[in-house]
Protein backbone atom coordinates (compact mmCIF):
# COMPACT_ATOMS: atom_id res chain seq x y z
CA UNK A 1 0.00 0.00 0.00
CA UNK A 2 1.47 3.41 -0.89
CA UNK A 3 2.37 5.58 1.98
CA UNK A 4 0.84 9.05 2.45
CA UNK A 5 4.33 10.44 1.66
CA UNK A 6 5.03 8.73 -1.61
CA UNK A 7 1.25 10.16 -2.75
CA UNK A 8 2.79 13.16 -2.34
CA UNK A 9 5.87 12.65 -4.00
CA UNK A 10 3.20 11.32 -6.98
CA UNK A 11 1.68 15.44 -7.09
CA UNK A 12 1.70 17.66 -9.48
CA UNK A 13 5.21 19.53 -8.81
CA UNK A 14 3.60 22.98 -9.07
CA UNK A 15 5.47 26.38 -10.05
CA UNK A 16 4.43 29.55 -6.85
CA UNK A 17 5.73 32.56 -7.33
CA UNK A 18 6.15 34.87 -4.32
CA UNK A 19 6.56 38.67 -5.08
CA UNK A 20 7.30 41.05 -2.66
CA UNK A 21 11.27 42.54 -1.23
CA UNK A 22 13.77 40.34 -0.91
CA UNK A 23 15.18 42.14 2.27
CA UNK A 24 18.35 42.01 4.54
CA UNK A 25 17.21 41.24 7.59
CA UNK A 26 19.23 41.99 10.63
CA UNK A 27 17.95 40.83 13.59
CA UNK A 28 18.15 41.86 17.32
CA UNK A 29 16.86 40.58 20.54
CA UNK A 30 17.73 39.09 24.04
CA UNK A 31 19.29 35.03 23.05
CA UNK A 32 19.71 36.55 18.82
CA UNK A 33 21.91 38.17 16.74
CA UNK A 34 22.03 37.58 13.39
CA UNK A 35 22.03 39.18 9.71
CA UNK A 36 20.42 36.85 6.72
CA UNK A 37 18.03 36.72 3.54
CA UNK A 38 14.84 37.76 4.53
CA UNK A 39 10.90 38.67 3.47
CA UNK A 40 8.31 37.12 2.39
CA UNK A 41 10.09 35.68 -0.85
CA UNK A 42 12.57 34.03 1.50
CA UNK A 43 10.23 32.59 4.23
CA UNK A 44 7.30 31.43 2.25
CA UNK A 45 9.55 30.50 -0.76
CA UNK A 46 11.91 28.12 1.59
CA UNK A 47 8.07 26.58 2.65
CA UNK A 48 7.21 26.00 -1.15
CA UNK A 49 10.07 24.68 -1.92
CA UNK A 50 10.89 22.52 1.01
CA UNK A 51 7.21 20.80 0.34
CA UNK A 52 8.58 19.62 -3.17
CA UNK A 53 7.48 22.49 -5.36
CA UNK A 54 9.09 25.49 -7.52
CA UNK A 55 9.63 28.80 -5.47
CA UNK A 56 10.58 31.75 -7.57
CA UNK A 57 11.02 34.62 -6.17
CA UNK A 58 9.64 38.14 -7.90
CA UNK A 59 11.64 41.02 -6.72
CA UNK A 60 13.69 43.97 -7.40
CA UNK A 61 17.23 43.71 -4.91
CA UNK A 62 19.94 46.70 -5.35
CA UNK A 63 24.08 46.31 -6.08
CA UNK A 64 24.34 44.96 -1.95
CA UNK A 65 22.03 42.26 -2.79
CA UNK A 66 23.92 39.63 -4.22
CA UNK A 67 24.49 38.24 -1.18
CA UNK A 68 20.92 37.68 -0.34
CA UNK A 69 20.49 36.01 -3.50
CA UNK A 70 22.91 33.64 -3.35
CA UNK A 71 20.79 33.03 0.28
CA UNK A 72 17.87 32.76 -1.40
CA UNK A 73 19.32 29.97 -3.80
CA UNK A 74 20.71 28.04 -0.78
CA UNK A 75 17.17 27.34 0.28
CA UNK A 76 15.96 26.02 -2.82
CA UNK A 77 14.23 29.60 -4.05
CA UNK A 78 14.37 30.55 -7.91
CA UNK A 79 15.89 33.88 -8.32
CA UNK A 80 15.50 34.00 -12.25
CA UNK A 81 13.09 36.54 -11.69
CA UNK A 82 14.50 38.91 -9.61
CA UNK A 83 15.68 42.46 -10.96
CA UNK A 84 18.71 43.48 -9.92
CA UNK A 85 18.99 47.73 -10.46
CA UNK A 86 21.84 49.57 -10.42
CA UNK A 87 22.25 52.43 -8.13
CA UNK A 88 19.62 51.37 -5.50
CA UNK A 89 19.53 49.89 -2.00
CA UNK A 90 18.06 46.68 -1.38
CA UNK A 91 15.33 46.56 1.70
CA UNK A 92 16.68 46.28 4.88
CA UNK A 93 15.17 45.90 7.91
CA UNK A 94 16.44 46.04 11.37
CA UNK A 95 13.88 43.48 13.91
CA UNK A 96 13.84 43.88 17.25
CA UNK A 97 13.05 40.74 19.24
CA UNK A 98 11.21 41.66 22.59
CA UNK A 99 10.48 39.90 25.66
CA UNK A 100 6.84 38.69 25.57
CA UNK A 101 7.08 37.83 21.86
CA UNK A 102 6.43 41.15 20.13
CA UNK A 103 9.04 43.07 18.18
CA UNK A 104 9.96 46.22 16.86
CA UNK A 105 10.56 46.93 12.74
CA UNK A 106 12.83 49.71 11.58
CA UNK A 107 13.16 50.32 7.71
CA UNK A 108 17.06 51.17 6.97
CA UNK A 109 16.41 51.47 2.95
CA UNK A 110 14.03 50.11 0.57
CA UNK A 111 14.67 48.77 -3.21
CA UNK A 112 12.93 50.25 -5.97
CA UNK A 113 9.38 49.04 -6.34
CA UNK A 114 7.70 46.51 -8.93
CA UNK A 115 5.48 46.72 -11.46
CA UNK A 116 2.35 44.91 -12.94
CA UNK A 117 4.65 43.32 -15.31
CA UNK A 118 6.85 41.67 -12.57
CA UNK A 119 3.40 40.29 -11.56
CA UNK A 120 2.15 38.33 -14.81
CA UNK A 121 4.11 35.33 -15.29
CA UNK A 122 3.16 31.43 -16.50
CA UNK A 123 3.02 30.19 -13.11
CA UNK A 124 0.53 27.83 -11.20
CA UNK A 125 0.22 30.33 -8.23
CA UNK A 126 1.13 33.56 -6.98
CA UNK A 127 1.75 34.64 -3.08
CA UNK A 128 2.13 37.91 -2.94
CA UNK A 129 4.04 39.25 -0.07
CA UNK A 130 4.59 43.13 -0.05
CA UNK A 131 6.83 44.53 3.33
CA UNK A 132 7.52 48.03 2.15
CA UNK A 133 4.74 49.12 0.24
CA UNK A 134 6.47 48.05 -3.16
CA UNK A 135 3.35 46.73 -4.47
CA UNK A 136 0.38 48.58 -5.57
CA UNK A 137 -2.84 47.51 -4.85
CA UNK A 138 -4.61 48.00 -7.97
CA UNK A 139 -1.94 45.58 -9.47
CA UNK A 140 -2.46 43.00 -6.47
CA UNK A 141 -6.43 43.12 -7.62
CA UNK A 142 -5.33 43.05 -11.26
CA UNK A 143 -2.77 40.33 -11.94
CA UNK A 144 -4.31 37.66 -9.21
CA UNK A 145 -7.15 36.90 -11.70
CA UNK A 146 -4.67 35.20 -14.16
CA UNK A 147 -4.06 32.53 -11.31
CA UNK A 148 -6.28 29.78 -10.25
CA UNK A 149 -4.63 30.28 -7.02
CA UNK A 150 -3.07 33.60 -5.42
CA UNK A 151 -2.35 34.73 -1.51
CA UNK A 152 -1.62 37.93 -0.30
CA UNK A 153 -0.33 38.82 3.11
CA UNK A 154 -1.24 42.69 3.04
CA UNK A 155 1.19 44.02 5.90
CA UNK A 156 3.29 45.67 3.70
CA UNK A 157 0.11 47.58 2.26
CA UNK A 158 -0.71 48.54 5.71
CA UNK A 159 2.73 49.89 7.11
CA UNK A 160 3.90 53.60 7.44
CA UNK A 161 7.27 54.50 8.20
CA UNK A 162 8.02 57.77 10.47
CA UNK A 163 11.40 59.92 9.73
CA UNK A 164 13.25 57.33 11.06
CA UNK A 165 11.86 54.19 9.46
CA UNK A 166 9.95 53.08 12.90
CA UNK A 167 7.35 51.08 11.46
CA UNK A 168 3.23 51.43 12.64
CA UNK A 169 0.25 50.36 11.12
CA UNK A 170 -2.63 51.78 9.41
CA UNK A 171 -5.77 51.72 11.10
CA UNK A 172 -8.37 52.60 8.61
CA UNK A 173 -10.70 49.86 7.11
CA UNK A 174 -9.59 46.89 4.59
CA UNK A 175 -9.93 47.57 1.24
CA UNK A 176 -12.45 44.68 0.20
CA UNK A 177 -12.24 44.79 -3.39
CA UNK A 178 -8.05 44.32 -3.33
CA UNK A 179 -8.68 41.43 -0.03
CA UNK A 180 -11.62 39.74 -2.26
CA UNK A 181 -9.30 39.67 -5.65
CA UNK A 182 -7.35 36.46 -4.26
CA UNK A 183 -7.85 33.09 -3.42
CA UNK A 184 -6.38 33.71 0.37
CA UNK A 185 -5.44 36.10 2.92
CA UNK A 186 -2.95 35.57 5.49
CA UNK A 187 -2.36 37.93 8.45
CA UNK A 188 -0.91 38.53 11.51
CA UNK A 189 -2.98 38.99 14.59
CA UNK A 190 -1.30 42.44 15.03
CA UNK A 191 -2.63 43.63 11.65
CA UNK A 192 -5.97 41.83 12.52
CA UNK A 193 -6.19 43.81 15.38
CA UNK A 194 -5.62 47.08 13.40
CA UNK A 195 -8.55 46.63 11.14
CA UNK A 196 -10.44 46.52 13.98
CA UNK A 197 -10.60 42.79 15.12
CA UNK A 198 -10.10 41.77 18.87
CA UNK A 199 -9.93 37.99 18.49
CA UNK A 200 -7.90 36.15 15.39
CA UNK A 201 -10.88 33.74 15.11
CA UNK A 202 -13.61 36.70 14.56
CA UNK A 203 -11.15 37.82 12.17
CA UNK A 204 -10.67 34.47 10.20
CA UNK A 205 -14.42 34.05 10.38
CA UNK A 206 -15.88 37.85 9.25
CA UNK A 207 -13.14 38.91 6.97
CA UNK A 208 -13.67 35.45 4.59
CA UNK A 209 -17.43 35.67 4.58
CA UNK A 210 -16.94 39.37 3.48
CA UNK A 211 -14.80 38.45 1.01
CA UNK A 212 -15.63 35.30 0.19
CA UNK A 213 -12.44 34.19 0.38
CA UNK A 214 -10.14 31.77 2.50
CA UNK A 215 -8.41 33.65 5.43
CA UNK A 216 -5.87 32.64 8.26
CA UNK A 217 -4.82 34.53 11.26
CA UNK A 218 -1.67 33.49 12.61
CA UNK A 219 -1.64 34.83 15.96
CA UNK A 220 1.87 33.41 17.50
CA UNK A 221 1.51 30.92 20.67
CA UNK A 222 -2.34 31.35 20.21
CA UNK A 223 -1.73 29.38 16.74
CA UNK A 224 -3.85 29.40 14.02
CA UNK A 225 -7.29 30.20 12.93
CA UNK A 226 -8.14 29.21 9.52
CA UNK A 227 -11.82 29.89 7.82
CA UNK A 228 -13.80 29.61 4.83
CA UNK A 229 -16.43 31.24 5.72
CA UNK A 230 -18.37 28.04 6.28
CA UNK A 231 -15.87 26.21 8.54
CA UNK A 232 -12.90 27.93 11.62
CA UNK A 233 -10.04 25.28 12.24
CA UNK A 234 -8.07 26.03 15.01
CA UNK A 235 -4.67 24.48 16.46
CA UNK A 236 -1.71 24.91 17.53
CA UNK A 237 1.56 23.31 19.01
CA UNK A 238 3.39 23.29 21.90
CA UNK A 239 7.11 23.71 20.53
CA UNK A 240 9.77 25.30 21.93
CA UNK A 241 10.77 28.68 19.74
CA UNK A 242 14.30 29.49 18.88
CA UNK A 243 13.31 31.68 16.62
CA UNK A 244 9.71 33.29 15.38
CA UNK A 245 11.06 34.96 12.36
CA UNK A 246 9.15 34.69 9.43
CA UNK A 247 7.15 31.89 11.16
CA UNK A 248 3.53 33.39 9.62
CA UNK A 249 5.22 33.79 5.68
CA UNK A 250 6.20 29.91 6.52
CA UNK A 251 2.71 29.07 7.02
CA UNK A 252 1.10 30.97 4.65
CA UNK A 253 3.09 29.26 2.00
CA UNK A 254 2.68 25.85 3.12
CA UNK A 255 -1.04 26.80 3.85
CA UNK A 256 -0.93 27.69 0.35
CA UNK A 257 0.81 24.57 -1.20
CA UNK A 258 -1.69 22.16 0.34
CA UNK A 259 -4.71 23.81 -0.64
CA UNK A 260 -2.98 23.73 -4.19
CA UNK A 261 -2.42 20.21 -3.67
CA UNK A 262 -5.66 18.58 -1.93
CA UNK A 263 -8.27 21.96 -1.40
CA UNK A 264 -8.93 20.47 2.17
CA UNK A 265 -8.86 23.20 4.93
CA UNK A 266 -8.07 21.18 7.84
CA UNK A 267 -5.22 19.45 5.93
CA UNK A 268 -3.48 22.70 4.39
CA UNK A 269 -3.59 23.92 8.05
CA UNK A 270 -2.13 21.01 9.55
CA UNK A 271 0.83 21.64 6.70
CA UNK A 272 1.38 25.11 7.74
CA UNK A 273 1.30 24.70 11.69
CA UNK A 274 3.97 21.47 10.96
CA UNK A 275 5.78 23.53 8.75
CA UNK A 276 5.90 26.48 11.32
CA UNK A 277 6.99 24.12 14.06
CA UNK A 278 10.16 22.78 11.83
CA UNK A 279 10.92 26.85 11.43
CA UNK A 280 11.17 27.92 14.64
CA UNK A 281 13.14 25.02 16.38
CA UNK A 282 16.44 26.52 14.47
CA UNK A 283 17.43 30.38 14.56
CA UNK A 284 17.40 32.04 11.00
CA UNK A 285 16.24 30.70 7.47
CA UNK A 286 16.76 27.17 7.24
CA UNK A 287 15.94 24.42 4.07
CA UNK A 288 13.08 22.47 5.96
CA UNK A 289 12.08 18.21 6.08
CA UNK A 290 9.64 17.61 3.42
CA UNK A 291 8.54 14.29 5.31
CA UNK A 292 9.37 15.08 8.68
CA UNK A 293 6.56 18.23 8.09
CA UNK A 294 4.16 15.56 6.09
CA UNK A 295 4.25 13.29 8.91
CA UNK A 296 3.68 15.95 11.30
CA UNK A 297 0.68 17.02 9.93
CA UNK A 298 -0.17 13.78 9.48
CA UNK A 299 -0.62 13.31 13.24
CA UNK A 300 -2.14 16.61 14.17
CA UNK A 301 -4.91 16.91 11.48
CA UNK A 302 -7.16 14.91 13.41
CA UNK A 303 -6.67 16.93 16.82
CA UNK A 304 -7.36 20.42 15.21
CA UNK A 305 -10.77 21.74 16.07
CA UNK A 306 -12.99 22.32 13.64
CA UNK A 307 -16.80 24.05 14.26
CA UNK A 308 -19.18 24.80 12.00
CA UNK A 309 -19.90 28.92 12.01
CA UNK A 310 -22.92 29.78 12.20
CA UNK A 311 -24.02 32.36 9.52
Amino acid sequence: MISEEEMYRTLSRFRIGIAGHVVLDRVRGPSLSYDSVGGVPTYAGLAVASLGHEALAISVVGEDGHKALEGLRSLGVSTELVRVVSGAKTTCYEIVQLEGGERRLRLLSRAPPLSSKDLVRQLDGMYYGPVASELRPEDVALTARFYRWSALDPQGLMRMFDEHGNVTLKTEGADLNLLGSVSLLRLALEEARALGFGEPSTASVELSRSTGRVVAVTAGAEGAFVSDGRRLVRGRLDVRAVDTVGAGDVFGGALLVGLMETGDLVHSTALGLAAVAERVALPGPRRLDNDSIRRLASSIAPRLSVSDVRP
